[in-house]
């Protein structure tokens, strides 16, 4: 992907995602509960965050999702709140592509992927997601800039985030690299 393909290249290098970065998710124990406290450069980013759900489905690793969004489709609204490079220089590109609406479409597509990818065994062993999610997908953005973004390209970021959240699942947490430049995701233990 050339720089001139990311989003925000015209924006200052604070108001960009960043091209690379490394991301640790770290599973505790709190009383009956497993959350996942998600650390960036020694910093916590976000709530801690667990399942919310009657049900241990894993779901506290779901901002992997949104990192892998960032990186291999350069959009990611919830990332942009996370690590805190919102375009605020143009308030309307900071209202419409980086503000609420695009956040709750982004957590709302996480979920549908989700509900989808449980039924699938996290996308283990698949190839492809549905027509009809990625369809609905493709509904769901048209009015973002993310609607350039084809089928396949979400496809494939869908099931390489789904490879890495197999990973955290399976060693209660990791470290993951995520590199824009090379559209590459890494997982690595965390001891």
């Amino acid at each position: 992907m050339k720089a001139a393909h990311f989003f925000d290249s015209a924006y200052s290098e604070s108001e960009q995602i960043p091209k690379y970065f490394t991301v640790s998710f770290e599973e505790i124990k709190t009383g009956e509960k497993q959350e996942v406290r998600v650390v960036l450069n020694n910093k916590q980013v976000g709530d801690v965050i667990n399942d919310n759900s009657y049900k241990n489905d894993f779901y506290r690793y779901h901002d992997v999702f949104h990192y892998s969004f960032a990186t291999l489709l350069g959009w990611s609204p919830c990332t942009r709140v996370l690590v805190k490079c919102k375009r605020k220089s143009n308030n309307l590109v900071d209202e419409v592509e980086d503000g609420a609406r695009a956040a709750i479409t982004e957590e709302a597509l996480s979920m549908i992927i989700f509900n989808e990818a449980k039924r699938k065994n996290y996308f283990k062993d698949v190839s492809q997601v549905s027509k009809t999610t990625l369809r609905i997908i493709k509904e769901m953005t048209e009015n973002f800039e993310v609607k350039v973004r084809t089928k396949k390209q979400w496809e494939n970021a869908i099931l390489k985030a789904y490879e890495v959240f197999r990973f955290l699942i399976a060693n209660n947490g990791g470290k993951v690299e995520f590199n824009a430049i090379k559209k590459e995701i890494n997982y690595e233990s965390l001891s």
